[in-house]
């Protein structure tokens, strides 16, 4: 019965005209109901055949491509309004021409498939097309069909234009808005002073405050590892976290158990917003019990979690205090020094300092002390001494650390605390970073010509010199000069100054290896990626810092940490150098733990070259 059925119809859609030619009958005049091009790539004989007549109908202008060439060509210089292929037509490497369209156009032109099998059916799927077309082909229907997509697609760009139009007024209202917050001196993601208008509140308190005789007491806060909650929240929730702290920190401002105290008259409090994550609050009346209270305070209002996106968020905040006019006697030295409090309270991790002012960092003294180093490396005062470092069971002489000494003639020996970090802030420091490279392989060619058997010789490179000077150039220069087997020599990085993850200084310690030459960490166990370092960089010795072995708070948990970092090395096959050895008592213990070398006033505190060569010369053959 269904086979008589099938005959039957067979026979029927014979007569009409075959499959292409539909059982309706075309208007006399065409529709029009769209405008535009189709671009129709087929090679069914009846579909070239009915659909011009039907598609024109609909008021589209039909354009034909034989090949797939052509198609992917005719496709992007015309720009059609819909795109009606066979899904069976691949291109020469055996991609279907749909994906290749859909590729080169994603959803910018509807895209109907004329699928004459299950197979092509699953190629258009894949291909993520508007439309799917079974055989046999009613172009009656298939152009209905292809109204219907062309409008859809038509009210979709219609809509996201609108959308667009209203993101652009969104946008100018908050610009508006946030000018006008701007204007007003008004931090608009917090509604809190900004740090322009902050700086002049500052400046008219500072130029009050000599006549009431009153100190100023400016904190300046810092949330702790905000990029990080920044990548993990998005941007728009980490904006949330910020407004939402600003909020508990003014609510510590309404409290007069914070703000306030009845023994000095009226107390006034300021919040501000710096920038990004930073924020200040002055305090009049301001003495080290009020700074406390306010400490305490932030302290406690952080105890308590931030809501964001449906997640607590606990946040952390290093506070640094300065005081006007005890610590400053101007306005943008106050904020300075706060500042540089606080970021010496996130380097050390105790989340709260004072300023201090070890050494007198005014601006005439570091023109003053820029001017003396300049003069000191013209007329080549600077000098090297050099520190021996032993065996821990022999007592051999088997290195010497070549340190940088600066004697003044009229300000008599400058700590290289005090002149290193200036030659870096000023640029002199790949000079003089050339210099002590240069004169410690000189010396350690006079002392090989002299008698004395090789040793290694330490030199300690700063930041700058591998983030801006050609160091692996100058290196290779004083090898070659010099005739030094790059075994002999030993370059320190600072855990606490040099090392870090940028690629510019693993890149150039690395090549600094390639020469030959020993890579050592010095400080170990001070900075805060101590076991990233070994991970990821060539190290051949790690100098334990001095802290561990005599430090004035040393403790039983130092020597453990102290003597798990040997063990540690050791399993690294690399050889440990114990710094800060004062008493036989250290050495001793040192031995225990298995440090290969030492290093201390025990043996020798730095001296000149000849001093080196006359003490230690038995020692070294």
């Amino acid at each position: 019965m269904r086979e008589a059925i099938r005959k039957v119809m067979s026979l029927h859609f014979a007569r009409s005209g075959g499959a292409g030619q539909p059982n309706a009958e075309l208007s006399a005049e065409p529709t029009a109901e769209l405008e535009g091009v189709a671009l129709l790539v087929t090679r069914d004989n009846l579909s070239l055949q009915w659909a011009p007549r039907w598609l024109q109908h609909v008021g589209l202008d039909v354009k034909f491509a034989n090949t797939t060439d052509e198609a992917l060509g005719m496709a992007s210089t015309m720009r059609p309004n819909v795109l009606i292929v066979d899904a069976a037509l691949v291109v020469d490497d055996r991609k279907s021409l749909l994906g290749k369209l859909r590729e080169a156009h994603g959803n910018d032109v509807p895209l109907i498939a004329l699928c004459g099998s299950n197979a092509d059916v699953t190629m258009a799927a894949e291909a993520e097309v508007t439309d799917i077309v079974r055989r046999p082909y009613d172009w009656s229907l298939i152009a209905r069909r292809v109204v219907r997509a062309v409008r859809a697609h038509q009210t979709l760009g219609q809509l996201q234009y609108a959308h667009s139009q209203l993101d652009k007024l969104n946008s100018s209202a908050t610009a508006a808005e946030r000018e006008r917050a701007r204007a007003a001196g008004i931090d608009s993601l917090t509604d809190l002073p900004n740090g322009e208008k902050f700086r002049s509140l500052l400046h008219k308190a500072t130029a009050g405050r000599d006549r009431l005789g009153k100190d100023l007491c400016l904190l300046a806060i810092g949330l702790d590892r905000f990029r990080l909650v920044n990548d993990a929240v998005g941007y728009e929730n980490a904006n949330r976290l910020l407004s939402q702290f600003a909020r508990r920190l003014k609510n510590c401002l309404r409290d007069q158990h914070i703000i306030g105290d009845p023994n000095c008259g009226s107390v006034t409090a300021i919040a501000a917003r710096l920038g990004g994550a930073r924020f200040a609050l002055l305090v009049s009346n301001g003495d080290i019990d009020q700074i406390m209270r306010v400490k305490q305070a932030i302290s406690h209002e952080l105890q308590q979690p931030f809501e964001v996106a449906g997640q607590s968020i606990y946040l952390t905040a290093s506070i640094g205090a300065a005081i006007y006019p005890r610590d400053c006697d101007n306005a943008d030295a106050l904020v300075h020094y706060a500042e540089s409090a606080m970021l010496e309270a996130q380097k050390t991790g105790s989340g709260f300092e004072f300023h201090t002012q070890p050494y007198d960092t005014s601006s005439q003294k570091i023109l003053q002390l820029d001017g003396l180093l300049r003069e000191a490396v013209r007329n080549n005062d600077l000098a090297l001494a050099y520190q021996p470092i032993t065996d821990a069971v022999t007592g051999e002489v088997v290195a010497a650390e070549a340190l940088l000494r600066w004697q003044h003639p009229v300000e008599g020996m400058i700590s290289p605390e005090v002149f290193v970090p200036a030659a870096e802030n000023s640029g002199l420091m790949l000079e003089i970073g050339d210099f002590v490279i240069a004169t410690a392989c000189q010396q350690l060619r006079t002392w090989i010509d002299s008698g004395m058997r090789p040793i290694r010789m330490a030199i300690n490179l700063s930041l700058c010199q591998l983030l801006r000077g050609d160091i692996v150039s100058t290196v290779e220069a004083a090898l070659r000069e010099n005739q030094i087997d790059p075994q002999w020599v030993e370059f320190e990085l600072s855990e606490r100054g040099v090392l870090n993850q940028k690629a510019d200084v693993v890149d150039a310690i690395h090549r600094l290896k390639a020469l030959g030459v020993r890579i050592s960490i010095d400080d170990f166990g001070t900075g805060q990626a101590a076991i990233a370092y070994l991970k990821d960089l060539p190290i051949d010795v790690i100098k334990i810092d001095r802290s561990y072995i005599s430090g004035p708070n040393r403790s039983e948990r130092d020597g453990a940490i102290a003597s798990g970092m040997v063990a540690l090395a050791q399993r690294l096959d690399a050889t440990v150098v114990a710094e800060g050895v004062e008493t036989l008592e250290q050495l001793n213990m040192l031995r225990e733990w298995g440090s290969h070398e030492c290093q201390g006033f025990y043996f020798s505190a730095a001296v000149c070259p000849e001093e080196f060569r006359n003490c230690f010369a038995d020692s070294a053959k």
